[in-house]
């Protein structure tokens, strides 16, 4: 686990989340950074949104079939 993901899981359990939502919470921040294959601190905000029209547009339409 890396220090990003300890500090994530930390800031959540202060907020009082469930584990399950911690355990979502961290795949979501996951997902684009293997996507980039790059940390998720370095990920910007066009990238976000181009992965975000990619689930979109790309993966949903694909679970469609």
């Amino acid at each position: 686990m890396t220090e990003l993901q300890k500090h994530m899981i930390q800031d959540l359990q202060l907020r009082g989340f469930s584990e399950r939502t911690q355990e979502m919470y961290v795949r979501a921040v996951r997902q684009p950074a293997e996507h980039y294959h790059k940390s998720p601190d370095l990920i910007t905000e066009e990238e976000l949104r181009q992965y975000f029209l990619y689930i979109k547009n790309v993966k949903h339409s694909s679970l469609q079939c």
